[in-house]
């Protein structure tokens, strides 16, 4: 009932020109039942300046302290009842020529992944399956997700293709080498839907290379092709033979911070 009330207001928000996004609730005591739901306004909201993290670019902040909503009551029978709403809002509404950028309205299917997915192993570049993909159906407003959305997309499918035995696996044997030698170590980031996205190690040989030989650090991404099409990206240095030798070895799913 939640996902079609969604996309009910969701459609309705479209028509106007806002987007929209899932408010606070009311759950029932010593339960996960909700008793209480509110769809916002996206401008809801001021930026917290108490929260705010130094960054080396300029974030757009669109929230404007929008007090539009729509509230239900939900009962114990499951039924949904509107008691309480605000149409009322602080800001100007998007152009019915940019209302495919909101992004609330922006959603890359699974078929449209699975299109994207099958072209880039075929060799195709992701930017001409995009504009293949505006030409069939007529223009971007019909495509319904941007170019970010496009490779954010497909870099959570290949960090969910890292879930299964390999990727265990591998945690497996970091793990045991880290109890079994004193000077292993290694981490690993995982996405929300718990997705390898990259994992970083080192040995004793490479950090006593390194305490010796550090003053020439190399980070070298530019080799990416692997079964999991994700970065090589090695630490590399130089000791006094002019040798390379190893720092540390990390691996990185391609795109997944493209912004």
């Amino acid at each position: 009932m939640k996902k079609k009330l969604m996309i009910l207001y969701n459609e309705y928000a479209f028509s106007k020109g806002f987007g929209i996004r899932v408010g606070k609730g009311r759950k029932r005591q010593n339960s996960e039942l909700y008793t209480m739901k509110r769809f916002l306004c996206s401008c809801e909201g001021v930026k917290d300046e108490k929260r705010k993290r130094t960054r080396s670019y300029a974030r757009l902040d669109t929230r404007t302290g929008c007090t539009a909503f729509v509230q239900f009551s939900i009962g114990k029978d499951g039924v949904w009842t509107v008691v309480n709403h605000n149409m009322i809002h602080n800001h100007a509404m998007v152009p019915l020529n940019k209302r495919h950028l909101i992004r609330s309205q922006r959603k890359v299917s699974k078929e449209a992944i699975y299109f994207m997915s099958t072209l880039k192993a075929s060799g195709v570049k992701v930017s001409d399956t995009l504009r293949v993909l505006r030409k069939e159906v007529g223009g971007s407003p019909m495509v319904g997700f941007t170019a970010s959305d496009a490779y954010n997309a497909l870099s959570r499918a290949k960090a969910n293709k890292l879930e299964g035995h390999d990727c265990h696996q591998l945690i497996k044997y970091f793990a045991q080498r880290n109890s079994s030698e004193e000077d292993f170590y290694y981490d690993f980031e995982l996405s929300e839907e718990d997705g390898l996205l990259s994992f970083f190690w080192r040995d004793g040989r490479m950090k006593r290379d390194y305490d010796y030989f550090g003053d020439l650090l190399v980070f070298d991404t530019t080799y990416r092709t692997n079964k999991y099409d994700m970065i090589c990206a090695p630490f590399v240095g130089m000791n006094h033979h002019a040798n390379n030798v190893m720092f540390g070895m990390g691996f990185v799913i391609i795109g997944i911070y493209y912004l």
